[in-house]
């Protein structure tokens, strides 16, 4: 049991030595400087004026899965980057779009690295190597993790199977890419914003893909729901594929999902090992 999840034995064929030690490199740097790339600025979103199809839709996706407020999951995590690819058994907690843990597990079942953030507070723990770090936070970032912008906030909502949570203004619809589809733009106010990208299914209003750009039209990233589950009256993600420029990308397979699981504050602060 860890985390009050039964994450049972047998993962040796999931966590090899070689894999283990390039996850742990990248994420060590986790408090390190990052660099700024400078990207070629694509076409802007139309400057076509809101709609009351686009208020309606954008407000139906605000709604969905508002009454999940805490889950779990196991499942398994492939990362591509500079680095190579790397592949290795996870779980995680989430509270809202506020608190998450991260645990990247090892051959013996038990976690080889430790990630939380409570809201406030950015903690890390390389169970290998005995160290711990503790860094505050307003607005916590995985990017230095996984190599792409994606905040905490943005990566709970997208497991949570919701839009990510944020203040916009004018929700625009654009033209169909494909006759089962749309797409709904939501610019975030104020400066160096940027907007989202969310292509919906229009039979269900089942999110299908979220792009996120920067105010300058570069793309962060984006995610594509490659397949849904449902689990308890919730639609949840069963298949999450992250991308940015370049070679990087990130698939998550969720195995087990717990809808509004149990969770404590403690859960989501680390303390330094003994």
């Amino acid at each position: 049991m860890f985390m009050g999840i039964d994450i049972g034995q047998g993962y040796d064929d999931l966590f090899l030595n070689m894999k283990r030690l390039v996850i742990i490199f990248t994420i060590l740097t986790f408090f390190a400087t990052g660099c700024t790339s400078f990207k070629q600025r694509p076409d802007e979103p139309s400057s076509r004026k809101t709609s009351p199809e686009a208020e309606a839709l954008f407000n139906k996706l605000q709604k969905q899965n508002s009454q999940l407020q805490s889950f779990k999951g196991t499942g398994r995590i492939r990362m591509q980057n500079e680095n190579g690819i790397q592949r290795a058994r996870i779980i995680w907690a989430g509270y809202k779009n506020e608190k998450f843990r991260l645990e990247i597990m090892g051959p013996s079942g038990q976690p080889t690295l430790s990630f939380t953030y409570d809201g406030s507070r950015i903690y890390l723990i390389s169970h290998t190597e005995s160290r711990f770090y503790s860094k505050r936070s307003s607005n916590a970032s995985l990017e230095k993790m996984i190599s792409l912008p994606i905040g905490v906030n943005e990566a709970l909502d997208l497991l949570a199977g919701r839009i990510p949570i944020g203040i916009y203004c004018s929700p625009i619809l654009l033209g169909k890419e494909q006759e089962d589809e749309q797409v709904l733009v939501l610019k975030r106010p104020g400066r160096n914003r940027g907007y989202d990208n969310i292509t919906v299914a229009t039979a269900a209003d089942v999110i299908r893909q979220i792009e996120s750009f920067a105010n300058d039209g570069s793309l962060n990233y984006r995610a594509k729901i490659i397949s849904m589950q449902k689990i308890s009256g919730f639609r949840v993600p069963k298949e999450l594929q992250f991308s940015g420029e370049g070679q990087v990308s990130l698939q998550i397979v969720v195995e087990r999902f717990w809808p509004n699981a149990p969770v404590s504050e403690s859960l989501f602060v680390l303390t330094k090992p003994e």
